[in-house]
């Protein structure tokens, strides 16, 4: 599964994690201007733009170093702190975001795995993050023995191929043995099912949809609810 969006949520929220931190910096901005700057930020330097600003062979490479400044990037964009306060500002939302008590679990996610479980399905974590993952992963979902594939640790990002490929390698199984359920169209569903995979679509918008997107689920107990009647 896929990790922020899908299993995960930060809570409190990041436009609101990102106002706290900005007024203990002298930064005056309201949520909802902070919430439209995350995500221009978000576009504007996703690993694959970043990177190719940065003249990277491959755009979607990663690794820790490429994340802290790419986070930087998106910090300074969204604030635009005092260049004596950029550390400062990044540094604690940097380490906000790496607390567990920061973030939650959907509610419907526990039940879901829990069933999973039971099944017989190995679970995972498959997300573009960093290692900040593993302790938000001990807090909230140790009980299910879960294998985490981070990006920053693969050293590749989805929607790469490199990256499903050495998930697929590492577990020692085929690609069409692996399903990954996750909310974002290209990275969770189109970019693993060309890569051998099957996939399934989370879409916790509460919007209706148009009802052309096959193997589409609001919430996870739905979709693992289609799993298992497979």
């Amino acid at each position: 599964m896929d990790a922020v969006g899908t299993v995960i949520k930060p809570h409190p929220s990041v436009a609101h994690a990102y106002q706290t931190a900005g007024r203990a910096h002298g930064i005056a901005l309201d949520r909802e201007t902070i919430r439209q700057r995350f995500h221009q930020a978000i576009s504007k330097y996703s690993v694959h733009a970043f990177q190719t600003l940065q003249g990277a062979d491959d755009p979607l490479r990663t690794d820790e170093k490429t994340e802290i400044a790419r986070w930087r990037a998106i910090v300074n964009f969204v604030l635009s702190p005092q260049p004596e306060k950029q550390d400062d500002v990044f540094r604690q939302l940097w380490d906000h975001f790496g607390q567990a008590d920061n973030w939650q679990l959907f509610e419907d996610v526990s039940p879901a795995l829990s069933r999973l479980k039971d099944a017989g399905f190995r679970l995972g974590l498959a997300s573009n993050f960093d290692h900040r993952l593993r302790p938000i992963a001990e807090q909230h979902l140790s009980s299910f023995d879960l294998r985490l594939f981070i990006s920053s640790e693969v050293g590749w990002v989805k929607p790469a191929a490199a990256f499903y490929e050495r998930v697929t390698r590492a577990l020692d199984c085929g690609p069409d043995e692996i399903l990954l359920i996750g909310d974002d169209w290209e990275n969770d569903v189109q970019a693993p099912q060309v890569f051998g995979w099957q996939a399934l679509y989370l879409d916790r918008s509460g919007k209706p949809g148009d009802g052309n997107i096959p193997n589409s689920y609001k919430t996870l107990g739905e979709a693992v609810d289609a799993l298992l009647a497979r």
